[in-house]
């Protein structure tokens, strides 16, 4: 008889909860604040489901009518459709005002899940960058097994408010960049892998 004991910490923190629930995919959503009341101090309405979890960041001035909300949301039709897309990010002001928006669903990229608010108001975003198979097959990727015949890498930007309702990338990292492969000696980054522990090994994983 083997007895499994499970513990679970039911302690509520002083504060607020921001959360926007949905069901299912498509169609808007609303992210509320609650406090441990389970009063709503304030709501927003969305016409685009959530891609994650939205943020609440400092405004200009100290007080909650100041506060910014960041939402990261799925695009109408994205460009690469998988488990977590999203598509695109909203600022929206306290009273729901639209701020800035920024889209990254192209034929090159597709942001998917998280994003991530920065001390210095800029917002870091993930995004699935697009390969197709010849360019895997150039870098020294050993087979690729997909409907889509593709490889999807991973890139990094980091998007600041342009002032014009936008917003502009001023950095950004590739996965594609930063390669290891020792399949093909002709091929880029060919090298012995257990060396480069700062490389992805390209063939490391189903593709």
């Amino acid at each position: 008889l083997v007895i499994l004991g499970i513990s679970s910490s039911q302690d509520i923190f002083e504060g607020y909860t921001l959360f926007t629930p949905q069901i299912g995919i498509g169609g808007g959503a609303t992210t509320n604040l609650m406090d441990n009341e389970y009063t709503i101090i304030q709501s927003w309405e969305h016409s685009n489901g959530a891609a994650s979890m939205p943020y609440l960041i400092p405004g200009d001035e100290p007080g909650f009518e100041n506060t910014l909300l960041i939402y990261p949301y799925r695009v109408d039709n994205p460009t690469m459709e998988s488990g977590g897309v999203g598509g695109a990010v909203q600022c929206l002001s306290w009273y729901g005002e639209l701020i800035w928006e920024y889209v990254l669903s192209n034929d090159d990229y597709q942001h998917h899940h998280d994003v991530e608010p920065l001390p210095n108001g800029n917002v870091m975003l993930i995004a699935w960058e697009k390969k197709t198979a010849s360019e895997g097959y150039a870098m020294g990727r050993e087979e690729i097994d997909n409907p889509l015949n593709q490889m999807w890498s991973e890139a990094i930007f980091e998007i600041q408010p342009d002032g014009n309702g936008s917003a502009e990338v001023v950095w950004e990292w590739h996965l594609w960049d930063h390669l290891v492969q020792d399949y093909c000696p002709d091929c880029p980054n060919y090298a012995v892998i257990s060396e480069h522990p700062e490389l992805f090994n390209i063939n490391n994983g189903d593709a």
